[in-house]
């Protein structure tokens, strides 16, 4: 499992037209929730700071974004649902095994950041895609740990990653249909060396289980 946080700096986002354009308009505009997400976009709920002068209805003119209803309005901001149909949105959503978690958005001082989360090789995917589409300034890769993962510290971390993925893939329910080689090419490895990770964590789960009782 991997989470990635990537970046834009403003001047990057200023090379792109409708980027560009939205800053124009808008201060900011924070993506707060996924109202819904379909084939052809996501439905987001959305904060936007508009700059003087400017409308919400301008960033219906957009190519890839239609504001669907504004909800409120006060010092903050304009709470609205837009429909997004740019080309990162339709990429995560036809990746599976990819989420994209809010709050994140555009902000016309500090550019766009934003962080995902997903399988190693859907992560892989999605990366280069973003790479050809939008590129960003930076991009810092981590293995996910989940809340509780200080009670697996002994093992290492592609012992972890294996492991997971075995788990939420369903390979070790019983009559699972999974195989060693669907794992090993979900998150690109050998299948014999996703074997031998999967064996020498499981025997480290098993001592560190049972062997401290086992020797009294």
């Amino acid at each position: 499992m991997r989470k990635v946080l990537l970046r834009w700096n403003v001047s990057s986002l200023s090379g792109i037209d409708e980027v560009q354009t939205l800053m124009e308009i808008c201060e900011r505009i924070e993506v707060l929730g996924h109202l819904s997400v379909e084939s052809d976009g996501v439905t987001q709920l959305v904060e936007v700071k508009l700059r003087i002068g400017r409308s919400l209805s301008e960033i219906s003119e957009l190519r890839s974004f239609e504001v669907i209803e504004k909800h409120e309005e006060d010092e903050g901001g304009v709470l609205a649902s837009i429909l997004c149909t740019h080309p990162l949105a339709i990429s995560a959503i036809q990746l599976s095994n990819i989420f994209v978690y809010p709050p994140y958005g555009i902000d016309s001082q500090n550019g766009l950041e934003f962080r995902i989360y997903g399988l190693s090789e859907s992560v892989r995917s999605f990366l280069d895609l973003v790479r050809t589409v939008m590129p960003p300034d930076s991009i810092s890769v981590q293995t996910f740990k989940g809340e509780d993962s200080s009670e697996l510290d002994f093992l290492t971390a592609k012992q972890r990653e294996v492991l997971e993925l075995a788990v939420t893939r369903g390979y070790y329910e019983e009559d699972s249909g999974v195989t060693l080689k669907q794992l090993a090419e979900e998150i690109g490895i050998a299948r014999s060396t996703i074997g031998e990770h999967l064996k020498r964590g499981e025997s480290e789960i098993v001592k560190k289980a049972f062997g401290d009782n086992s020797r009294n």
